[in-house]
């Protein structure tokens, strides 16, 4: 399964790219790029 997430680095959507990441999803995140957080393995920005 492909997932887009608009955003990835905020407080509820940082859980969700980790748990999506976890469970082997293909995970992309669309970012203004204005946080710095840590990206999980896999996951395209």
């Amino acid at each position: 399964m492909k997932v887009l997430f608009i955003g990835g680095t905020g407080t509820i959507s940082t859980a969700c790219t980790r748990l999506a990441a976890e469970r082997g999803i293909e995970l992309y995140l669309l970012n203004r790029g204005q946080r710095q957080v840590e990206i999980p393995n896999g996951v395209q920005v």
